[in-house]
């Protein structure tokens, strides 16, 4: 399995992930992790004596769906906290448009993995 696609994570004894643990195998630097902690305030690793960064399993969530919406779907970064907080406060009024939407987001990834493959 490709490490970017599956979380495969050893939790450390206390059930955190370092920051470099996360930020291997989501695939993004670890400076991009902590600026993405500034512009979204909902992401809150929490630190060890050391001053270490320790992610949860909510945290590593965030940072994949941050991902996802920032560099895949070319969202803002204000437009992917609204989304998130919304997402995250699940103030979504029809919870048919949660399924709606995953169903396209779906259809959209067939499409673009159909148009990689044609000459």
């Amino acid at each position: 399995m490709d490490g970017k696609t599956e979380l495969n994570l050893e939790k450390a004894d206390d059930g955190f992930y370092s920051i470099g643990e996360v930020s291997e195998k989501i695939g993004v630097k670890p400076y991009v992790l902590r600026y993405w902690e500034r512009e979204f305030p909902f992401l809150q690793p929490v630190k060890n004596k050391a001053g270490h960064r320790l992610y949860s399993d909510r945290d590593v969530f965030i940072v994949r769906k941050i991902k996802e919406m920032v560099h895949q779907r070319g969202y803002s970064i204000s437009g992917a906290r609204k989304i998130l907080f919304d997402l995250l406060l699940d103030k979504e009024k029809d919870p048919r448009k949660h399924y709606i939407n995953e169903i396209r987001d779906d259809l959209i990834q067939m499409l673009e993995k159909i148009n990689h493959t044609l000459p």
